[in-house]
């Protein structure tokens, strides 16, 4: 396959499209000549005339014909991608990959604030699920829930530590004081996966509370469908204090006991290699990792 010279397709396709060289070398800002040598050097290289020539307009050859409407598409798809990379660029955005249930709790209860300081900083949110999902490569800040050994990134903050607190729905639930048996009692919901599998028997260690193998209705490998149960009161879950604090101030979640289980795990902002030296991208990992303290 011939290699395509995209600079004579370019002059082709507009010359083409408005029927006239002048208004084409207007188009690409160029002079008119300019568009007739590039047209006269495709024709050459094709070995058959695109354009047949006449004025005012030109007008397109069996040749050109089929050329224009296999190119023309093409051409406006790639204009308008150039047209949003330098929209993005003009903007400064910024990619944050984090987990949908810091994003949901926390994060998007920010974000006005810090959109309202830095109006030239757009934000671009890819949230999932699990840890291992994110994708460093492909975001400028992570905001991950891990022990700091594991993190992915030298130029890490902690936005805040790992604080446990059981929780449920008031609509079912009563707290329970310091009476650890009485909780241990209750309809207790396990996130089963990754770093979150042993939640429960950290809350309880140092305690004499053996707690009974999870029925599988009682595990979860969604963080937003297990708080999403306690939500609907169908059992009580462990969550952590700075995350649920909105959810506990409007009274939709109650915390049953005034235990804390406090970990050298939490949630991480990380600045990764591809926006070292990117302004944008380092104010806002300063600013996420500011927002809890």
């Amino acid at each position: 396959m011939p290699a395509l010279n995209w600079k004579l397709l370019m002059a082709f396709e507009a010359v083409a499209r408005h029927r006239n060289f002048t208004h084409a070398a207007s188009e690409l800002n160029v002079q008119q000549p300019s568009i007739s040598r590039r047209v006269a050097e495709l024709e050459a290289e094709l070995g058959v005339k695109l354009l047949v020539r006449t004025r005012p307009t030109a007008a397109l050859t069996a040749e050109g014909d089929l050329l224009f409407h296999a190119i023309s598409g093409g051409v406006a798809q790639v204009s308008d991608a150039i047209n949003q990379i330098k929209a993005q660029s003009d903007r400064n955005v910024v990619v944050v990959n984090t987990t949908i249930g810091f994003a949901s709790c926390y994060l998007m209860q920010h974000l006005a604030s810090f959109r309202m300081e830095h109006p030239d900083i757009a934000v671009e949110l890819v949230s999932r699920d699990q840890n291992d999902a994110y994708r460093s490569a492909h975001a400028d800040v992570l905001i991950l829930f891990d022990e700091p050994k594991n993190l992915p990134s030298t130029q890490a903050k902690r936005i805040f530590s790992e604080k446990l607190i059981p929780v449920g729905s008031p609509n079912v639930f009563q707290p329970v004081g310091d009476a650890l048996e009485d909780l241990a009692q209750l309809e207790l919901l396990h996130l089963s996966t990754g770093v979150h599998s042993h939640d429960w028997e950290r809350y309880f260690r140092g305690t004499d509370i053996s707690l009974p193998v999870p029925k599988s209705e009682q595990r979860f490998t969604s963080f937003m469908v297990y708080l999403q149960a306690a939500l609907n009161g169908d059992g009580v879950i462990l969550g952590w204090e700075t995350l649920f604090q909105n959810l506990l101030d409007q009274g939709q979640l109650v915390r049953l006991t005034p235990r804390t289980v406090e970990t050298d795990r939490g949630y991480f902002v990380c600045l990764t290699a591809r926006a070292e030296n990117s302004p944008a991208a380092t104010t806002l990992w300063k600013w996420v990792s500011s927002l809890a303290s």
